[in-house]
């Protein structure tokens, strides 16, 4: 893929005009570009974290300026593609203009290092015990044993089951997942086993757990939720949380692609938040899904549109959105339209699509929208062979859960406004709690 290059032409005349210096100000490392870095970039680029290398310092990024430059002039970087609406995005890592001329004019006067006196105080990073980041979790949870990615598995989706099976009705705040190896990690979901299949699925071969990049195999297991680098959801509102059926077991869907040439091991792990005893759970989480199942992608068309529709059937509240597609996704939006208005609202542009980097977006705030309101996705396909992540640019492509089929939906997650369930969480019981920290112990023997 090629990389475009920003270029700055500022005319003689207007110089003279103005009296305008043809040089540049200064920018430095410790000045101008420390403190930008320190907003955008070290949540990744630290030891611990999902980057391939650290940023904390002068002479750890030096020796990267020239590519730092060409990714943050392209907008790959920070990797981010997502751009917000009417309503902001909590934790939004996208540059403004000015930081991204910071950079360019950075390493285009030399990359210098300045006065170490500039430099912005060390930034601290909030996190829990175990490297956690929203709160200390209630209980972590692994796949019963580590997995073996083979050196030449390129698009494996691989199901772990997870033994949970609490003898009560379960409320999540919120989920957080840590690689246990993020050179093969691509991304991860946590369903909830609903059906109970996973066992007889699991038992079709001798190894633990079984390939599930067809996921109706396990009879419909539902979402709970959904991970990729550098993504970690915010718990949920006071009041609001996402119900965990009573007696059945969570399932871990890795999707691994490999490119290191190597063997390696994942033993990753989930981090669940539960409600409190002393918070009434009023709402629950549920998806809303803006789908179009029925693609048909042409051999060699660069720009495959398809649109989709949902209505709200009754008032609803939307926390997040996000957008999925394949290896010939080129671009996806969702829009709003309320009631009472012809003007779309955008919720979600990513106008670059990159299957490497999918994210969820929280919204800054809750966003209501009443019954009536029509969500629309648009998306467009790139199949051909100027798209150089296509599989084959010869074939036709319909929908499928494969990397070399295609998929097309937004959606995120949301309550009904008039649901007041009142509901008070009941606590882990001592029983399960020793029960999962003994398998969580014995999975790490």
């Amino acid at each position: 893929m090629s990389l475009k290059k920003l270029s700055y032409v500022l005319p003689a005349a207007l110089i003279m005009a103005t009296g305008l210096s043809a040089t540049a100000a200064p920018v430095t490392w410790s000045k101008d570009v420390m403190p930008v870095v320190q907003e955008r970039c070290l949540n990744c680029h630290r030891p611990g974290q999902v980057a391939p290398f650290s940023l904390e310092t002068f002479d750890q990024a030096r020796p990267w300026a020239k590519a730092i430059r060409e990714q943050v002039a392209a907008g790959k970087m920070p990797p981010y593609p997502g751009k917000p609406g009417e309503m902001g995005f909590h934790g939004d890592s996208n540059m403004t203009s000015e930081e991204i001329k910071t950079f360019t004019d950075w390493v285009d006067q030399g990359a210098k290092p300045g006065n170490p006196a500039d430099l912005p105080p060390v930034k601290v990073f909030k996190s829990f015990e175990g490297g956690w980041v929203n709160r200390i979790p209630d209980i972590v949870l692994q796949p019963e044993h580590p997995f073996t990615v083979g050196a030449d598995v390129s698009d494996l989706y691989y199901c772990f089951k997870i033994p949970f099976g609490v003898d009560q009705e379960m409320w999540l705040k919120g989920v957080e997942f840590q690689a246990g190896n993020s050179e093969v990690a691509h991304h991860f979901i946590l369903f909830e086993d609903t059906s109970g299949a996973f066992d007889r699925v699991d038992a079709e071969t001798p190894e633990p757990g079984c390939e599930c990049a067809d996921m109706g195999k396990l009879g419909g297991a539902s979402i709970v939720a959904m991970w990729a680098p550098g993504n970690v959801a915010p718990l949920t509102p006071i009041g609001v949380g996402h119900k965990l059926t009573k007696g059945k077991d969570l399932i871990l869907q890795a999707h691994y692609y490999n490119a290191t040439g190597l063997e390696q091991v994942d033993h990753s792990s989930v981090a669940l938040h539960l409600a409190s005893p002393e918070e009434t759970i009023d709402k629950r989480i549920r998806a809303m899904m803006v789908v179009q199942p029925n693609l048909n992608i042409k051999a060699g068309d660069p720009n495959s549109e398809h649109t989709a529709m949902f209505t709200a059937f009754k008032d609803l509240t939307m926390y997040s959105v996000g957008g999925h597609m394949h290896l010939r996704g080129k671009s996806i939006s969702q829009t709003a339209k309320l009631p009472d208005s012809d003007r779309e609202l955008l919720m979600l542009d990513i106008p670059e699509y990159d299957f490497d980097w999918q994210f969820t977006y929280p919204f800054e705030q809750p966003w209501k929208f009443p019954k009536g309101s029509k969500f629309i996705m648009r998306s467009i396909h790139d199949n051909s062979a100027d798209n150089i992540h296509n599989p084959d640019p010869t074939k036709d492509v319909k929908w499928g859960l494969y990397s070399a089929d295609e998929m097309a939906f937004t959606g995120g997650s949301s309550t009904f406004d008039d649901e007041k369930l009142g509901i008070t969480p009941l606590a882990l019981s001592d029983t399960d709690r020793a029960r999962l920290a003994i398998r969580k112990k014995a999975s790490t023997d």
